[in-house]
């Protein structure tokens, strides 16, 4: 006769999640960096080129901040 292992019906509670971090710079790219890009692209496909023109201004500013963001390595909370 084999002996089975007795079955214990009280569980542990699982470990809360650790939270989760991302770079800001990385948040600052997915939310003004990449829309631009796109607007920009779509208004040189479309031969928009002074809306292009005011587009590639902005986008170079936004870029010049997102450098700032990246030196800072600041980190944030998600989710």
């Amino acid at each position: 006769m084999v002996k089975h292992k007795a079955y214990n019906k009280e569980k542990k509670p699982n470990n809360p999640p650790k939270p989760r971090y991302t770079n800001q710079a990385n948040l600052f790219h997915r939310d003004v960096i990449a829309p631009l890009e796109r607007r920009y692209r779509q208004c040189l496909q479309a031969r928009e080129y002074e809306s292009a023109r005011a587009l590639l201004r902005e986008l170079e500013t936004a870029r010049r901040e997102h450098r700032i963001l990246i030196h800072r390595n600041e980190r944030v909370k998600i989710n």
